[in-house]
């Protein structure tokens, strides 16, 4: 699989981008996407990746009290003809500053694609209380039409963050209709029934079509980044050995060293569901290094998927980008989303794709993305970040020590006269500067 340049859709912003990212297409044609963070907001755009315009408030916080005093995520949504059902994350019992909140599901309904909602209720409830200084419940679920009449959703349990799958019919999704599977059958009640863990998986859900397999989402530090676990029969999982993203750490106490991806999911090109086919959208909430909530971003990213009649080693490659800053005169070579893309910064093309882990057998090179501490113009570096007056903004991606079939060199480049750095595949830096050396090599595709 390939993952392609990123793209700032929205952000930044510091009261949305707080759950996953969801759209429907409109009978218009337009497309209508949802964010929240306790309110939840809807916005239009011709395209997928149209949604940076203005926002509407569709959802807000319930009255004190109620499970959802604390606000409603809509987390996912499926168009049925001209109803809408909505699956809404909701929260209660909250005190954010102390750690404490308590999750469920409720479900809604729109008679007009999105702008008001009928709430019918919980749907989905944990088997423990609220306590001091935890979140417990389970709520952040994203739910996939199973094509055999049944809705499931796949959700965390806060007690022990494991996915866990409830399904009910499509015809009657209602309060009381949900069942827990509980290891052997859909036995346990969506309503406090205890269910049976499927791994720590996420709970980011899809259909892929064209292989009949249910894709299922989660970021984990411990595995290296962005996981991606694979079913044929929407219970037992398969997780790829490589990220999708690589990540150097999932640190939501901000500021942090390290940047955060959060709230990954897919949509559909056509149809903006999680019914998707190649190639289809990757889609984050995204916080930069060292920044804090309120510089939140929503990214999208292409992704292509092919299956191979024999295994394959590399299975992933991260598209590396280059960006130009003309004010800075400033070229910067990443796999991270770039704030300001196309107007700071401009995209001037694609460098190969990076590998998300080393490979098992072949030398690899590990390529870190650094910027200089001096003042003026930043300089940005695509090296091991060991150089005096730079610091690592994050691990970009490994490549081939030495060439190998379906290949692009990487050279380092430099600018003395703007003091700059760049990436480029040829060996005279494009008449832009002079070679430093031979970085080793990237996945042609």
């Amino acid at each position: 699989m390939r993952i392609d340049r990123p793209r700032i859709i929205r952000g930044p912003a510091s009261d949305e981008l707080d759950s996953f990212f969801n759209e429907i297409r409109l009978a218009n044609g337009l497309k209508r996407g949802f964010t929240a963070n306790a309110s939840t907001y809807a916005m239009d755009g011709k395209e997928p990746w149209d949604m940076g315009g203005v926002r509407r408030k569709v959802l807000e916080p319930g009255s004190p009290g109620t499970y959802n005093e604390c606000g409603h995520w809509l987390s996912d949504t499926v168009k049925l003809g001209g109803v809408v059902h909505g699956f809404v994350h909701a929260e209660s019992d909250c005190n954010y500053l102390e750690g404490r909140t308590h999750k469920s599901m409720a479900f809604a309904t729109s008679s007009n694609e999105g702008l008001t909602w009928s709430l019918k209720g919980q749907i989905i409830t944990g088997t423990d209380a609220p306590a001091p200084s935890i979140h417990t419940g389970e709520g952040d679920c994203t739910v996939i039409h199973g094509a055999d009449g049944y809705y499931y959703a796949y959700c965390l349990r806060a007690r022990d963050w494991v996915t866990i799958v409830a399904r009910a019919p499509v015809a009657n999704p209602a309060p009381g209709k949900w069942f827990k599977y509980d290891g052997t059958s859909w036995s346990q009640p969506g309503l406090g029934g205890e269910a049976s863990s499927l791994g720590a998986l996420g709970s980011a859900a899809a259909h892929w079509v064209t292989q009949d397999q249910i894709l299922l989402l989660g970021q984990d530090k411990w595995f290296g980044g962005l996981k991606a676990s694979f079913s044929s029969d929407k219970l037992q999982f398969t997780t790829m050995n490589e990220p999708w993203l690589f990540l150097d750490d999932d640190e939501w106490n901000r500021p942090a060293p390290t940047e955060l991806i959060a709230y990954a999911s897919v949509l559909s090109h056509d149809q903006v569901n999680n019914e998707i086919r190649n190639p289809f959208i990757l889609t984050y909430t995204y916080v930069p290094p060292g920044e804090k909530f309120d510089r939140r971003y929503l990214v999208f990213r292409d992704v292509s998927i092919w299956m191979s009649s024999s295994p394959a080693s590399p299975q992933v490659g991260v598209a590396l980008s280059r960006w130009y800053n003309a004010a800075t005169q400033d070229r910067w070579s990443t796999t991270a989303a770039v704030p300001g893309n196309d107007e700071t910064y401009v995209y001037e093309g694609l460098l190969g794709y990076l590998m998300t882990k080393p490979h098992p057998t072949l030398a690899t090179v590990k390529l870190e993305d650094c910027v200089s501490d001096w003042p003026g113009h930043p300089d940005h570096l695509l090296a091991e970040c060991e150089a005096e007056g730079y610091s690592r903004l994050r691990t970009a991606g490994w490549i081939f020590e030495a060439p190998q079939p379906n290949t692009l060199p990487l050279y380092r480049c430099y600018n003395p006269e703007v003091r700059q750095h760049f990436v480029s595949n040829q060996a005279n830096c494009e008449g832009m500067g002079s070679k430093e050396w031979l970085m080793g090599h990237a996945l042609a595709r």
